[in-house]
Order: structure tokens, then C-alpha cells, then sequence
């Protein structure tokens, strides 16, 4: 088992960052991550008005993939997420899907106590553990921890959580997976920009599928669903990717026509918004799942 700390960060998924570990196939390592502004709010006077000096959402890594080449994927299995025992919630004036509303920068900072978020003397709730940024390096220019895309990376996905198996595709020799973001919980939409932002420690194993090659991440859920990703500045055209990629996994999959998966899709699968927190200015992310049917051959 391999080991990460936190003060390994990159702040873009990039293949001109140099690795901080190289691993083989079927490695187990846990990263440790920061929370999105990189440990500078801790305390309700710290508010989200201005930018962070180096940015946001600072993933751990990069991993070197020994044997990883453009054309596979990984398969990265989340076997554990343990959050920090404190995290924070924040609104930023005239951000998110309410800024209209949102006048006051205002920041909470919560406690974490046996899996239970104290918001209020009067409010608790269970916490839900997901991974915001997860993702490998592209061919091209770096793309800010900030972003999703066909890397993955940002995708605010709350299918990415303890028990999930993620399939990412390789676009440079090694991959370089990074891994941050950690939410305590978040809801779908974030819609306020902020999700339960927190330090946290990743377990994951890291296997390799040589000639695997897909066109965005998706996804194999511990309850059985396949989800898969889409995101674009144009919603309907997030939401698209998303439907399209379901198609293209089914009839790939359980070797069905175009018509036959789409017909499945529309009868079995569940379309949903991941992060909206400022449509039009920052890309929509989106998700589709549908339960694995036993397909007989």
C-alpha cells in the first residue's frame, strides 16, 4: 500500500507535471487530500470573496500508471473515503443558481462527530462522502482541477463515492490520475457553487484495462448501476453527451442496435443534474444510470 500526502498537489491535470509516484496495476494507495481552497478558511471570518492565490479544488498526485498508454483506461476503485473531523460550508454574493439572493459572503464551519455534520445547535445530518475531482492527464494543454471534461476531473459527481469503480480513460503514457475535491456531502446541483468542503483520506486501487478504450469516464456503482458522464457550457448538450455515452456502454455492452438501446434508456435510465451552479458560464455536469440487467447471450 502506497501513500500520498496532501502537500503533493497540482492545481491542473496536466502530462507536463512530473509524478509523484509510479505504481503497477492493481496498487492500493491512499491519497490525502486537501478541502477546495486548499486549507485558507478555518474559520467563519475566512469568506470565499476573493480568488484563492493558486486555485481551486487542488487534486493529490499525479500517479504514474506503470504499462498505461493512450487507448486504455483505469479502473480505479474507491475502497474508502474518511473525512476530516471539521469542514465548511459558504455562500458567495451573487453566485450560484439563487444570486439574485446571495448578497453577504457568509461562511460556516461544521463539525464532523461519528459520521453526523453539526450545522446548528438545532440541525444535524448524516454525512455523504464523494470524491469531486478525479481524473487523468490530457493530450492536450493542462485542464485546471477546476473543470470537467472527457478527462474527468471536476465532475461533482456523488456517484463517485466509497464502493463506486471508475473508469477513466489514458491519454498520455502513465495516465497520471489525480484525485481531490472531497465533499462531506453535496447535493445535486451544488447549486450554490460550494458543496461540504473538507480534507479527507482516499483509499482507492488503481487496475489497469489495456485496450479499453473509451471517450469519457463512467462509472460501476456498488448497488448494481452503470452511470455515465457528460458535461458543456449548453446544458442540452450535457445532458446529450450524457444519454449518448449511455447508448454507446449498452449497445457496446449487451450488443444491442442504436434503436434497441435507446428504447432501454428512455424505459430504464435516469437522467440527472450533478453540479448548476452558474449555467451558461460554467459547464454543466450531468449523469445517467441505469441498473445492470442480466442479458442472456
Amino acid at each position: 500500500m502506497y501513500r500520498i500526502t496532501r502537500e503533493h498537489l497540482v492545481y491542473s491535470l496536466d502530462k507536463k507535471h512530473p509524478p509523484v509516484l509510479k505504481i503497477s496495476p492493481g496498487a492500493i494507495v491512499i491519497f490525502e487530500t486537501h478541502d477546495a481552497r486548499t486549507g485558507t478558511i478555518q474559520t467563519e471570518n475566512d469568506l470565499l470573496d476573493h480568488p484563492p492565490p493558486l486555485g481551486m479544488n487542488p487534486a493529490t498526485g499525479p500517479v504514474f500508471v506503470n504499462g498505461a498508454e493512450p487507448g486504455d483506461s483505469l479502473l480505479v476503485e474507491i475502497k474508502q473515503v474518511v473525512l476530516a473531523e471539521v469542514g465548511f460550508l459558504a455562500v458567495k454574493a451573487g453566485v450560484g443558481l439563487l444570486a439574485h439572493r446571495a448578497n453577504r459572503f457568509v461562511t460556516k464551519i461544521i463539525p464532523i462527530r461519528d459520521g453526523i455534520a453539526h450545522f446548528s445547535n438545532r440541525i444535524r445530518f448524516p454525512v455523504r462522502p464523494m470524491v469531486g475531482v478525479i481524473g487523468t492527464a490530457s493530450s492536450g494543454e493542462g485542464i485546471s482541477t477546476g473543470y470537467p471534461g472527457p478527462h474527468g476531473g471536476n465532475m461533482d459527481n456523488n456517484e463517485v463515492k466509497a464502493g463506486a469503480k471508475i473508469h477513466l480513460p489514458v491519454f498520455v503514457p502513465g495516465a497520471l490520475l489525480g484525485i481531490g475535491d472531497v465533499h462531506a456531502s453535496m447535493g445535486d446541483g451544488e447549486i450554490s457553487m460550494v458543496g461540504f468542503e473538507t480534507c479527507a483520506e482516499v483509499t482507492v486501487k488503481i487496475e489497469l484495462l489495456k485496450g479499453e478504450t473509451i471517450t469519457r469516464p463512467w462509472i460501476e456503482t456498488a448497488d448494481g448501476r452503470w452511470v455515465t458522464t457528460g458535461d458543456d457550457l449548453d446544458p442540452e448538450q450535457a445532458m446529450r453527451i450524457a444519454c449518448e455515452e449511455m447508448v454507446n456502454l449498452l449497445m457496446k455492452r449487451w450488443n444491442l442496435s442504436f434503436e434497441e438501446a435507446y428504447m432501454l434508456v428512455t424505459a430504464y435510465a435516469d437522467l440527472a443534474i450533478c453540479q448548476a451552479c452558474q449555467p451558461g458560464e460554467f459547464p454543466l455536469t450531468t449523469r445517467m444510470s441505469i441498473p445492470v440487467l442480466e442479458v442472456m447471450r
